[in-house]
């Protein structure tokens, strides 16, 4: 299948925030990387805002498809556990730099955490008082390991953690 345009410029940008960071992220830097003109970029993204959008929606459609294929059903259709078994197994992974450095500059902008709390909203608690909720922080904190730890974990270390995340799980 051929990638669209708006595909394009959007692997371009993410590559550019893996290897540099978002500060670098311009419709220049944008267009020489995806080897295209600057206006097709500002065709699909008028704004760099829009830009920044499109990347957020990006990793939530990918992080929903994984979630979804992990769990076998779409969230509506699933209990909380059932959810956040797919949620820690999906978080199991290390985080790829851009989706974390998105994430993050995703606070500096007001609609961006909205995005990504719609989301959120559907697949984990948003109580910090549910017995849940301290599972959910074992998963995220896994998930930002290795970019906040100065010893990364192996493939086995993450598959243990996992496993020993989902025995806090409560049963269904």
């Amino acid at each position: 299948m051929r990638t669209s345009r708006r595909q394009q410029i959007i692997q371009a940008a993410i590559r550019i925030i893996e290897r540099h960071s978002v500060e670098a992220l311009s419709f220049e830097s944008v267009a020489a990387a995806a080897g295209i003109s600057k206006s097709w970029i500002i065709y699909h993204f008028p704004t760099r805002h829009d830009l920044l959008r499109g990347i957020n929606q990006h990793f939530i459609d990918q992080w929903e498809s994984e979630l979804e294929e992990v769990a076998g059903a779409p969230a509506d259709q699933l209990t909380p556990v059932q959810r956040l078994r797919a949620v820690v197994v999906t978080l199991g992974g290390n985080a790829d730099r851009a989706e974390l450095l998105m994430s993050l500059e995703s606070h500096d902008h007001p609609e961006l955490p909205q995005m990504w709390a719609e989301l959120e909203g559907q697949w984990m608690s948003t109580d910090p008082r549910s017995e849940l909720y301290p599972v959910q922080l074992m998963a995220l904190g896994l998930w930002a390991h290795d970019h906040v730890h100065h010893l990364a974990l192996s493939q086995q270390q993450r598959a243990d953690l996992v496993a020993a995340i989902l025995e806090r799980i409560p049963q269904d």
